[in-house]
Formats: C-alpha cells, structure tokens, sequence
C-alpha cells in the first residue's frame, strides 16, 4: 500500500526535520575541528617564536593546508549528498504544493541544482575555508619579519 501524498508529506517534513539534525552535527563537528586547527596552528606559530626559527611556520603551513583539505572531503564526502537529498525534497514540496512563496527554501533557490564543479566549489572554496589564504599569508609576514637563527641580534 503506497501512502498518498499527505502522508508522503508528512514523512517528508519529518525527513527534512531528521537532515536538519545532521547538518547540525556536522556544523558542530567542523566547528570542533576548527577548534583544534587554531590550536595548533597558534602552537605552530608560537614554536617559530620561540625558537626563533621561520621555517618552523613551515608546519603551520602543513596545518593549514591539511585542515583545508580535512574539511573539504568531509563536505564533499559526507555533507553535500544530504544537500541533494534536502533540495530533492524541497523541490518536490514545491511542485507538488503550487503557491506564490516555496517551502523549504531556506537558500531561495528553489530547484538549483549543483554540478561537479560547484559541488567542489561550494566544499572546498567557501569563505570560512578559503581563510587558508589569509593564514598562508600571515605565515608569510611572520616567517619575513622573524629574525633567522644564528643571525647576530645587533648587539
């Protein structure tokens, strides 16, 4: 017996409730990782500090780059396919419920759909993880303005 398209609406909405709750564990999760990349990145820094080494910002570099591509695979590995099952539902919603305002379109983009390259797009090259380029660079000013080891100190 195949439900109808009431009760197929009321699993649905049940359905977008459980994605929610995955989106927000994911969003937790990425934001713990965030957490521990910042720690070690600072430590990474401070080390060069310290030691008075700039190519230890080398490691923070490491850090960086590998945080970036951590949090891109878990979004395009694990995070995107509930993206394409919540606009799959949401444009179903929408065409099967015609009014003036869509349902569940939280972004206002009813029906997009995401290639290949917006996909990867839209994982690895979000403002939030883009922020590796500001920490390349900030390595950079830092590894320029650090005093080498075993260079006199002007005394």
């Amino acid at each position: 017996m195949r439900p109808n398209s009431d009760e197929q609406f009321e699993i649905l909405k049940i359905e977008m409730s459980l994605i929610q709750g995955i989106f927000n564990k994911y969003d937790d999760l990425i934001f713990r990782n965030r957490n521990w990349f910042i720690t070690i990145w600072v430590g990474a820094i401070g080390l060069a500090f310290t030691l008075k080494n700039p190519t230890l910002t080398n490691l923070s570099v490491l850090a960086s780059g590998l945080y970036w591509f951590t949090e891109g695979l878990m979004r395009y590995q694990y995070w995107y396919k509930y993206v394409v099952r919540y606009r799959a539902i949401r444009e179903w919603i929408n065409e099967s419920y015609s009014s003036a305002i869509s349902v569940y379109d939280l972004t206002n983009h009813f029906g997009a759909r995401a290639g290949l390259v917006e996909r990867i797009r839209n994982s690895f090259f979000k403002l939030e993880p883009s922020l590796l380029g500001i920490i390349l660079l900030s390595c950079a000013v830092v590894a320029q303005t650090m005093v080498p080891l075993g260079a006199s100190s002007g005394a």
